[in-house]
């Protein structure tokens, strides 16, 4: 088989020929109650000449695994469910103070240095009065307890005397400033105890960290990122808005990924680590800002896919060359559009007509294939509009975004406020929508631009955005998926593409091609590209210009770019033979930590797999690069039906 032609930068010619579906093996169909990949705009590809092999992907949700790559380019692994980065934190200006003022240990003579030390301030006469005050013994209101002294102090004065009592008379003595004045009033043998004061704060006790954020790597296996820090949080009894991520991972895999906590310190998140279900925490550290998403340059993917038929070492060898030296389409993976019939983009475009009813009714609809105590729960809300009885029958974890709404109807019984009941599904879901129809469009935008032009280079009429190279922000301008606001996208390495004509367009290569998602703020390309926008969005009822103005701010999308064809990193892979398809094929952090046995090939296995190893840029899809691959369906519906299919002979 000769190899794929790889694009030559700048380079014209023949539209390179893209595969559709017409083009690929046949395969069976997956069932209708699930989402394809063409109902998303999902139907072009790159390598030619290649008619694609069978395996399962995620036959078990150990067969792959996601680590985070930070932004400066380290693969972020669990090496300890212990160790903590934590040294002493600087010292405040206040805590330099203190030290220079060495307090006796011993509290009767701190108290006779207090007033040698305030004498120089206050005067001989005040520093007596004062002194003999403290000195008075018995039980005394309020007023008789205070002392107030006669004249005004400018602000320095104030703060050296307020140092002075803090720390030499904390247990005799409380000051305050009435009017300028100072006011020292008496405390009680019973009063509370002070609270420490050592860094200057006056909310509780000192913080003795080197951030205000403890940092930790989180391991999870089958469970979504959110999920387990709300496990976290309830646990801790605190609000899941103190932990923060760097990126949103794949629920059904082992990932990897840091997460931050406001003010929790890491001997607490060890104590949670141990009761967690399906995910450890570990290699503590502390820094002065939240991680945010977004703080990423990429993932690191080693997948396994199992039961190969159709390929081995010898064919797959030039398209695996291919794939790392040409890449591969960058398309939104079928993640982002849900795993259900009623995908995540149709809600999305009731979210952007602000017509809150359907998009509760979307979300709201019965599925196929879903446990039975969640089709009980929406045939209850659906048929009987019984919110309490059906929320009874619905976990939270189980339907976040149903649960959210069933409380809200059965709390407030207002049957008819779609709006506030949607409202109240947490935000970086209610985005969630919207985002998915940015990036439905941007698929089937893509798709149309590589039926008409191909792969061998830029054309006139193209977008494009230099490729610097492997980066947080080298792939894409976009947002990152939930951000806190649409707003904010603004700040989020967003750059003006450059339109290709005639005379530039040997500066760029194909890797350098941008399309928009649609938005108010963004270029469009300008050629027959931009109708695809135009016409679909008009199908749903919308227009790009629109996207401005949605009567919530939230949802006025304005836009970003990304790019059409990328490229792995670090590109590897291993066959392996085994028998036992329960067995894992690869090892994890918390594997390797715990000196779990490295899983190795058998000489003479009954089944063939093939194990990838690369890294992407953050928002590019694994799945994108094995349907280029495969030429295979990538729909979790379509997977799941391989997964219980018999072995074949």
């Amino acid at each position: 088989m000769a190899a794929p032609d790889t694009p030559v930068d700048g380079e014209q010619g023949p539209a390179k020929r893209i595969r559709s579906d017409a083009d690929a093996p046949a395969t069976p169909t997956p069932p209708a109650t699930f989402l394809r990949e063409p109902d998303v705009g999902i139907s072009e590809f790159i390598t030619p000449g290649w008619h694609g092999f069978t395996a399962i992907i995620k036959h078990r949700y150990a067969d792959f695994f996601v680590n985070e790559i930070d932004p400066q380019g380290r693969v972020v692994h669990l090496t300890s469910y212990t160790d903590a980065d934590d040294p002493e934190p600087p010292k405040t200006d206040v805590e330099k103070q203190i030290d220079e003022l060495n307090v006796p240990a011993d509290a009767q003579e701190a108290f006779d240095q207090a007033f040698v030390r305030l004498e120089p301030v206050l005067g001989t006469e005040d520093t007596q009065r004062i002194k003999q005050h403290l000195e008075t013994v018995g039980e005394q209101t309020l007023e008789q307890r205070s002392l107030i002294l006669d004249r005004e102090l400018d602000k320095d004065q104030r703060k050296h005397v307020y140092l002075i009592t803090n720390n030499f008379l904390p247990r005799q003595v409380t000051c305050e400033t009435v009017d300028g004045k100072l006011k020292f009033i008496r405390r009680m043998p019973d009063d509370k105890p002070p609270k420490d004061n050592r860094r200057g704060g006056t909310r509780g006790p000192a913080w003795p960290h080197a951030g205000d954020f403890c940092y930790f790597v989180m391991q999870k296996e089958n469970h979504d990122s959110l999920d387990v820090l709300q496990q976290i949080a309830r646990a801790l009894r605190c609000k899941p808005r103190a932990f923060g991520m760097a990126g949103t991972k794949d629920k059904r895999g082992i990932t990897v990924q840091r997460c931050s906590a406001f003010r929790i310190a890491h001997d607490r998140l060890i104590n949670v680590s141990r009761k967690l279900r399906g995910a450890r925490l570990g290699n503590f550290s502390y820094g002065p800002r939240e991680l945010r998403l977004g703080d990423l340059s990429g993932n690191q993917f080693q997948i396994v896919l199992r039961q190969v038929q159709g390929a081995d070492a010898q064919s797959l060898q030039p398209v695996l060359d291919g794939i790392q030296h040409t890449g591969f389409i960058n398309y939104y993976g079928m993640q982002r559009f849900g795993t259900q019939s009623i995908s995540s983009h149709t809600i999305g475009i009731s979210v952007l007509k602000a017509d809150w009813q359907q998009a509760v009714d979307l979300i709201m609809s019965p599925r196929v294939g879903e446990r039975p105590e969640v089709s009980e729960a929406r045939e209850l809300w659906c048929v009987h509009r019984d919110a309490k009885a059906a929320m009874a029958k619905l976990s939270q974890r189980a339907a976040l975004a149903e649960h959210s709404i069933l409380q809200y109807f059965a709390k407030h019984g207002a049957a008819n406020n779609y709006a506030g009941a949607f409202a109240c599904i947490p935000r970086n879901m209610r985005l969630m929508y919207v985002h998915a129809y940015q990036s439905y469009i941007w698929n089937a935008a893509v798709s149309e631009r590589l039926r008409l032009f191909g792969t061998m280079g830029p054309v006139p009429g193209d977008l494009a955005i230099k490729d610097h190279g492997f980066s947080n922000t080298a792939h894409t301008s976009e947002p990152p998926e939930a951000a806190d606001s649409e707003q904010e996208d603004e700040g989020t390495s967003r750059e003006t593409p450059v339109l290709v004509t005639t005379e530039n367009v040997a500066d760029f290569s194909i890797y350098d091609v941008v399309l928009p998602l649609p938005g108010w703020n963004v270029q469009y390309p300008e050629h027959q590209v931009k109708s695809v926008y135009e016409e679909l969005m008009a199908r749903d009822g919308l227009l790009p210009s629109g996207l401005a103005e949605h009567p919530l701010k939230e949802y006025r999308l304005s836009g970003a770019y990304r790019r059409i064809v990328i490229r792995p990193r670090d590109f590897s892979f291993e066959w392996m033979r085994y028998s036992d398809d329960t067995l894992p094929l690869a090892r994890s952090d918390s594997d390797a930590i715990e000196n779990k046995h490295v899983p190795e090939s058998i000489e003479f296995g009954d089944h063939l797999a093939l194990k990838l190893k690369f890294d992407l840029p953050s928002s590019a899809y694994a799945t994108m690069l094995l349907r280029e691959l495969m030429r295979q369906e990538t729909a979790s519906g379509y997977q799941s039906q391989l997964s219980k299919k018999p072995d074949a002979d």
